[in-house]
């Protein structure tokens, strides 16, 4: 890669925050820059001029996403990876993410982006490969689908009111699978953790207790003598 050099290199990627390397044709590592050392914990000057790149993530040889856009071998992403996709930043491009149980001495959560790099005549003469360490928003991500699994679970133990159920058509009452009936407030209450507390609504005070209900229409009608006053 005679057209790219170290010190170009240097200036726009060494001092970037996202990890980064890269490789040429043959496969041979020309640049990975400090945030990439500090991610994989192996230092650029064991990483240069090798074939070892793969050698942070994998306990095997196998490709990397660079190396995958080297040799244009798409058709072994499904063998390598278990999320992939065409990369949003390349139509050449391709992204994968996964858990890597000791990366850095660490358990991460990984999103990969591999792009080639073209000459004027098109030709690949480099492979760049971003990595992202996502493992605390993918975290929180499993939190929350936690979160919701056992919202559900709790919902569907606590609250079975599922189907049918017969109800008295003139008070209301429940009966349940024995055959006794039940009202409804205490029916609810063993099924769900609602607490009820009791009261008379107006349309039914007026229905028990009429002549409380005409009492309390009729007393702040003021009378013709208040009317004079």
């Amino acid at each position: 890669m005679k057209s790219i050099t170290n010190d170009i290199l240097s200036e726009y990627f060494n001092e970037a925050a996202v990890a980064v390397f890269i490789i040429t044709p043959e496969h041979e590592v020309i640049f990975w820059n400090k945030a990439c050392e500090i991610l994989t914990g192996v230092p650029s000057d064991e990483m240069l001029k090798t074939r070892n790149q793969w050698q942070p993530f994998y306990t095997e040889h196998r490709p990397c996403l660079v190396d995958i856009v080297i040799d244009g071998t798409y058709a072994r992403l499904p063998e390598l990876y278990k999320k992939f996709a065409r990369s949003k930043l390349s139509a050449e491009g391709i992204t994968a993410e996964g858990w890597y149980e000791r990366l850095g001495e660490e358990k991460r959560y990984m999103i990969f982006d591999a792009v080639p790099v073209h000459n004027a005549a098109g030709e690949i003469v480099a492979a760049i490969e971003t990595l992202h360490d996502s493992t605390e928003l993918k975290q929180l991500e499993l939190k929350k689908e936690k979160m919701i699994a056992r919202l559900h679970q709790h919902l569907s133990k606590k609250m079975p009111l599922k189907g049918f159920v017969s109800i008295c058509a003139s008070c209301k009452d429940i009966r349940n699978k024995d055959g006794v009936w039940t009202a409804i407030d205490e029916y609810l209450a063993k099924k769900t953790e609602l607490q009820f507390s009791h009261g008379i609504c107006p349309k039914c005070t007026k229905k028990l207790y009429p002549d409380f209900f005409d009492i309390r229409e009729f007393k702040d009608i003021p009378t013709k003598h208040s009317r004079r006053t």
